[in-house]
C-alpha cells in the first residue's frame, strides 16, 4: 500500500512539473492541449502561434482551413417531424487561404452612460473608436487540468512577416 501511495505521489510531482507556467516558452504553451490563450484583441481566424505583423496588417503564417459555405441540416427529434426537431448548420465546403486582417480597426465604444447611484449603468450614446494591434501585446494563458484550474499574464511579441519577393 506504501508502494501504490508513493507511485501517485511521484506520478503527481511529475506532471504537475510538465504544466506550463508564466516562465514556459511560447512553443511549450502552444504545444499544450490544455492551454488557451487570451487577449483582447479582434483578429478573427488568426491564432497567435500561426501570426506574424508587418506595418498595416496581422497574417497567418501558414494557409489555415476555414469553411466557405454553411448549409442548415435537420436532426429529427423522437417520433419525426414535429417541434423536437432540431436545425444545426455544417459545413459544406473548406478553403484553404492566408488569413489577413488590418491592425487598425474601429471598435464600439460607450461614450455616454445613465444611470443613479449603485443602479447598473446604461449606455446611452455610442461612438467608435480606432484600435491598433501592438507589436507586443499582454494575454491571458488559462490552463485547465481537472480541478487544478490556474492562469497568468505573459507577454505575447508577434514576429515580423517575411518579405514575400515574386518569382
Amino acid at each position: 500500500m506504501k508502494n501504490l501511495f508513493v507511485s501517485l505521489a511521484t506520478l503527481l510531482v511529475s506532471a504537475s512539473a510538465f504544466a506550463v507556467h508564466a516562465n514556459s516558452s511560447w512553443s511549450q504553451i502552444f504545444a499544450d492541449r490544455d492551454a488557451v490563450v487570451t487577449h483582447g484583441y479582434r483578429l478573427p481566424g488568426i491564432k497567435l502561434d500561426n501570426a506574424c505583423m508587418t506595418e498595416t496588417e496581422v497574417r497567418a503564417i501558414q494557409p489555415t482551413r476555414e469553411c466557405a459555405e454553411l448549409v442548415p441540416r435537420t436532426i429529427r427529434g423522437p417520433g419525426g417531424d414535429g417541434p423536437g426537431d432540431i436545425t444545426e448548420w455544417v459545413c459544406a465546403r473548406y478553403e484553404t487561404k492566408i488569413v489577413s486582417v488590418p491592425r487598425t480597426y474601429e471598435e464600439p465604444v460607450c461614450l455616454e452612460l445613465r444611470g443613479r447611484g449603485d443602479e447598473s449603468h446604461e449606455c446611452v450614446k455610442f461612438g467608435t473608436r480606432d484600435v491598433t494591434v501592438p507589436q507586443t501585446i499582454d494575454t491571458q494563458v488559462f490552463v485547465t487540468r481537472g480541478e487544478s484550474d490556474q492562469s497568468f499574464w505573459k507577454r505575447f511579441t508577434f514576429p515580423t512577416c517575411p518579405e514575400v519577393y515574386p518569382h
